[in-house]
């Protein structure tokens, strides 16, 4: 255990006013809060360059973070200062960034999954969180990013999918449109947009076999490009009622990801 020497200390400078700023998208490191999502992350392959945690839990974490990696405590007041907000969730880690897969090494995969998503442009960290977390919890472990969307290792992304982040295959689509017509010329994948313009099949009217599928979801405010819509081999909508004109596109995802994944199709 590493007594910080104050919020000017250098080790813990990446933990530095977090309300405002979020370690670079394209940059190496990450931090996540609160002690459910730490604990997965010390569970997981990532590799963790420190914790930093209130001093009167710091027995809680020294049995269970590796010996390899310093864990630093602050006063309560101390950490607060330092993240730029009130915190009561006891421990902060911060961990390394990993380099995301191409579409080429998703090509290369022994075998494609039945069911993956892409997600394209989409924006808000809460609803990137929750699509992770609805697709753990369907057994969807292969996502794909686009560089519109929001950063999966962003704070809250993380802590909303309750850091499902970790258990995912990330793979990243740097030009969506050239990037998926390679994939469906060197695989037998089965492309579905997600729309909510005419012609498109109804959700519950989508027949799903053995050939692996990608479902496509867009921004939150434009949906899936056009360009991208008419490259699909399927475009596929959830109708609406009641004047209901569209829904959250965490909702609309964690829906088809059920209906597409549901080997009965319900």
């Amino acid at each position: 255990m590493i007594q910080a020497t104050g919020i000017d200390d250098p080790r813990i400078a990446k933990y530095r006013d977090l309300r405002h700023r979020e370690l670079s998208k394209d940059g190496s490191h990450f931090v996540v809060e609160g002690n459910w999502v730490v604990r997965r992350l010390i569970e997981s392959d990532y590799k963790i360059e420190s914790i930093l945690v209130q001093q009167h839990r710091s027995d809680e974490y020294a049995e269970i973070v590796p010996a390899n990696v310093p864990i630093y405590t602050l006063s309560d007041a101390d950490i607060s200062q330092l993240i730029g907000f009130e915190f009561h969730r006891g421990v902060l880690a911060c961990g390394v960034r990993p380099e995301i897969p191409t579409i080429d090494d998703f090509i290369a995969l022994p075998t494609i999954p039945k069911l993956s998503v892409a997600l394209l442009g989409v924006s808000e960290p809460e609803n990137v969180g929750s699509i992770f977390r609805s697709a753990a919890a369907l057994g969807i472990d292969h996502i794909f990013v686009d560089r519109k969307t929001i950063d999966p290792f962003h704070r809250r992304v993380i802590r909303v999918s309750m850091a499902a982040v970790f258990k995912h295959r990330l793979f990243r689509l740097d030009d969506p449109l050239a990037d998926l017509q390679r994939l469906t010329t060197a695989t037998t994948i089965r492309t579905i947009a997600s729309t909510l313009q005419s012609p498109a099949t109804r959700v519950k009217d989508v027949r799903v076999n053995d050939t692996p599928a990608l479902l496509i979801v867009g921004n939150e405010a434009s949906g899936v490009e056009l360009a991208i819509q008419n490259f699909a081999s399927d475009r596929v909508t959830i109708p609406m009622q009641l004047g209901t004109d569209s829904l959250n596109v965490a909702v609309a995802t964690a829906i088809l990801m059920h209906a597409l994944a549901d080997p009965d199709n319900a």
